[in-house]
């Protein structure tokens, strides 16, 4: 019987290899406090333009509390993930289970905000569906079974990561930002998605030996 200290634990099951879209492999992981030079390191190489598109505002450096925040995860109700290549950081999401008026909430609540950043070098490449699958895993682990992301209209690529998943969607609009809400339960569209993703890329990884 898995304790409460068990689910606060250094999950290392969650880590996983991946291919990418191009066929290059990068390592999801979970983020510990260890990690904060890793994520101001990560941060720095990442445009004006992407990091408004994850603040919704000018951000050019992340303060002592954000490293402290983006780092320090209880695994059950706040998780952060990181890609990884060369053991650098290239993309991060994480999760913040909310409860019903959107507020931070502890289970049984089972609706959690997902969010990302993925370094412009690194963006086409597949990085954040393959975050966004692994993610939506861990959350259905810790008895989360909805997602919900606020994005601005002119982030195409993210909505469109969104959208290809292959979750059913419940999308509106308001005061200038597009909220998506969906179920993680997986649909067999998401695992159709899910299949031809690793397929192509599996392809194009043998094809780079």
């Amino acid at each position: 019987m898995q304790t409460s200290s068990d689910r606060h634990a250094y999950p290392a099951h969650w880590e996983a290899d991946v291919v990418l879209r191009d066929g290059g492999t990068a390592r999801i992981r979970p983020i510990t406090a260890e990690d904060a030079d890793r994520l101001v390191s990560f941060y720095e190489q990442v445009s004006d333009e992407s990091k408004y598109y994850r603040f919704f505002a000018p951000y050019p450096r992340l303060s002592a509390k954000d490293v402290h925040r983006f780092t320090h995860h209880d695994f059950v109700d706040r998780v952060g993930l990181a890609a990884t290549v060369g053991g650098e950081f290239i993309a991060t999401v994480r999760y913040d289970r909310i409860g019903p008026a959107g507020a931070p909430g502890p289970a049984p609540a089972d609706e959690a905000e997902v969010a990302f950043l993925v370094q412009d070098a690194h963006q086409g490449r597949g990085v954040a569906s393959a975050l966004l699958e692994h993610i939506a895993a861990v959350a259905r682990e810790r008895g989360i079974r909805r997602f919900s992301a606020e994005v601005l209209p002119a982030n195409t690529k993210m909505i469109k990561v969104f959208t290809d998943a292959g979750y059913t969607q419940k999308r509106s609009f308001e005061d200038g930002v597009v909220r998506l809400e969906f179920d993680i339960e997986p649909t067999d569209r998401s695992l159709a998605v899910q299949r031809a993703r690793e397929q192509r890329a599996e392809g194009r990884s043998v094809r780079r030996l």
